[in-house]
C-alpha cells in the first residue's frame, strides 16, 4: 500500500490513516543498502562496478519496499520515475544492437536512483539526515583523494576489476572500458599543445566528471559540517578545502570553478535577502580567501593555458546547434543514445545533460529531466537554516552544470540529498528542516 504526501497543509497520509514517519520496529527499513552505496563507494570503484552500484543495491531496496506494509511518496519524487520510464519507448529509436547496452544501463541507473530516493524518504528512522549527509561527505573526501591519485599516477588505470570477467567484444568499446577499467586521469593532447594535459579524473572516467562531482559535493560537505556545529568539523572542512587546490589546479576545470563560485554567490544572495549579515560576512570572507588561494596557486593561469591550446567553446556551440536541429527530426522519442556528428568526431548528445536528454529522449524526456531537477530546487528553496541552504545550493549547482556537463554519475549524490530535504520538509516533525536545527548527533533519534 502506498501513500502520497501532497503538501504540508493537507493530510499527511491518504491510505493508511497513520503518520508516514511513524515506523514500528517491524516496518522500519534497514539502513545498510544506502550506506553500502555511500561508504562503499571506493570499493565499487576499485572493482570497476561504480556504474552499477545503485542498480545492485536497488534490488534489496525494492524488495524491502515491496514487503513493507506501506510506503510514502512526497512531492518532487515522481518526476524521477517519469524520466526513467520514458527511456523505454525512447529505446525503440536505437539503431544498433550495441547501443541497447548503453540505454539499458542508463535506464537501470535512473530507475535504481528513483527507488533509492523513495527508500530514503521512507527510512527516516534508520537513515536520519546525519547518516546520509555524512556518507555523501565521505564520497567528497574520496573524490579529493582521487584527484591526487590522478596527479601522481596519470597514466595508470585499474585492471583487476570486473572487466576481466567480460568478453572482449564488450570491453573493446572505449566507453565500457573506461567504466570497468577506471583510469586515474584523462590525458588530452590537443593540436598545438606543447605537452599533454594530464587531468585528474578518478573516481570518474573523465576529468569533467571529476570537476562536476566536486562542484556538486562541496556544498553538501559544507552543509554537513555546519549541521554538526563543532570546531572539529569546521577544521576538517578547512583542511579539505585547502587540499582541493592542487588537483583543482592540475584539472584546470572551468565548469568546476563556475559551479563552486555559483554556489557561493547563490548562498550569499539568499543570506542577504534574509538579512543574515553575520553569516553572509563569514561566507564572504572564506570565499575571498579561497579565491585568493586559487589565484595565487596558478588555477586561473592553468585554465587560460588549456583554453589557448584547446578552445572548445566554439565547437560546443556548433554541436549544440546540430543537437537541436537533429532533435527536431525526432522530437518526441529522440534517438535513444548519442549518435555521430555530421562534421565533428565528437558524438551528438554528449556535451551536457540537457542536450543529452533532449537528443536521446526527445523534448518529452527533456521536460521530465528539467522537472526532475528544477522542481527539486524550487521545492527546497525555502531551506530554513544555513545548513539546509547549502544543501539546497547543491541542487541549484546541478541545474546550472546540466547545461554543459553530463550528470549521470553526479545525480547519485543529488538524489539522496534531495530525498533528505523533501522528506524533512513534507513529513513534518523534523529536527533538521527548521530555523534552529538540532546539531547532528545531539538528538534522541540520531538526527
Amino acid at each position: 500500500m502506498t501513500s502520497f504526501v501532497p503538501s504540508p497543509s493537507r493530510s499527511l497520509v491518504r491510505s493508511t490513516g497513520q503518520h508516514p514517519a511513524a515506523e514500528t520496529d517491524t516496518s522500519a527499513l534497514p539502513a545498510w543498502p544506502v550506506l553500502v552505496v555511500l561508504w562503499g563507494y571506493p570499493v565499487f570503484w576499485a572493482l570497476g562496478l561504480l556504474a552499477f552500484a545503485q542498480i545492485i543495491v536497488a534490488i534489496p531496496m525494492l524488495a524491502y519496499l515491496t514487503f513493507r506494509r506501506s510506503f510514502t511518496f512526497v512531492p518532487g519524487v515522481l518526476p524521477w520515475f517519469g524520466f526513467a520510464l520514458w527511456m523505454i519507448p525512447a529505446a525503440l529509436m536505437v539503431d544498433q544492437l550495441g547501443r541497447f547496452v548503453s540505454v539499458g544501463l542508463r535506464f537501470g541507473q535512473f530507475l535504481a536512483l528513483a527507488i533509492m530516493i523513495v527508500y530514503i524518504v521512507n527510512a527516516r528512522r534508520t537513515l536520519p539526515a546525519r547518516r546520509v549527509l555524512n556518507g555523501l561527505t565521505f564520497i567528497w573526501v574520496f573524490v579529493i583523494v582521487g584527484g591526487y591519485l590522478g596527479m601522481l599516477f596519470p597514466e595508470y588505470r585499474l585492471t583487476l576489476t570486473v572487466g576481466l570477467l567480460l568478453p572482449e567484444v564488450v570491453t573493446s568499446d572505449e566507453y565500457v572500458s573506461d567504466l570497468v577499467f577506471p583510469p586515474l586521469a584523462e590525458i588530452q593532447t590537443p593540436w598545438g599543445a606543447e605537452e599533454p594535459f594530464q587531468r585528474p579524473s578518478a573516481p570518474f572516467p573523465y576529468a569533467n566528471g571529476w570537476g562536476a562531482g566536486l562542484a556538486v559535493l562541496t556544498p553538501i560537505a559544507v552543509a554537513t559540517v555546519i549541521a554538526h556545529r563543532s570546531a572539529r568539523a569546521m577544521w576538517f572542512l578547512v583542511v579539505c578545502l585547502v587540499a582541493i587546490v592542487p588537483p583543482a589546479v592540475v584539472s584546470s576545470n572551468r565548469g568546476m570553478f563556475v559551479g563552486l563560485a555559483g554556489a557561493v554567490l547563490y548562498v550569499m544572495v539568499r543570506l542577504a535577502l534574509r538579512g543574515r549579515w553575520m553569516a553572509l560576512l563569514w561566507v564572504a570572507l572564506l570565499s575571498a580567501a579561497s579565491a585568493a588561494i586559487l589565484t595565487l596557486s596558478g588555477f586561473m593561469d592553468a585554465i587560460v593555458t588549456r583554453q589557448e591550446a584547446a578552445d572548445t567553446t566554439t565547437g560546443r556551440g556548433s554541436l549544440y546547434v546540430e543537437t537541436f536541429e537533429r532533435t527536431l527530426e525526432s522530437p518526441i522519442l529522440g534517438y535513444g543514445t548519442p549518435r555521430p556528428s555530421r562534421w565533428s568526431e565528437i558524438f551528438i548528445g554528449t556535451q551536457g545533460a540537457i542536450w543529452n536528454t533532449m537528443f536521446c529522449f526527445g523534448f518529452v524526456g527533456l521536460a521530465l529531466f528539467a522537472l526532475m531537477l528544477l522542481s527539486g530546487a524550487l521545492r527546497t528553496a525555502d531551506a530554513p537554516n544555513l545548513s539546509a541552504l547549502w544543501l539546497h545550493a547543491s541542487v541549484v549547482v546541478a541545474c546550472g552544470l546540466a547545461i554543459f556537463y553530463g550528470l549521470d554519475r553526479q545525480l547519485v549524490f543529488i538524489g539522496p540529498a534531495l530525498a533528505v530535504m523533501l522528506r524533512e520538509k513534507y513529513l513534518g516533525d523534523s529536527e533538521y528542516w527548521r530555523s534552529n536545527p538540532v546539531p547532528f548527533g545531539r538528538s534522541g533519534n540520531g538526527t
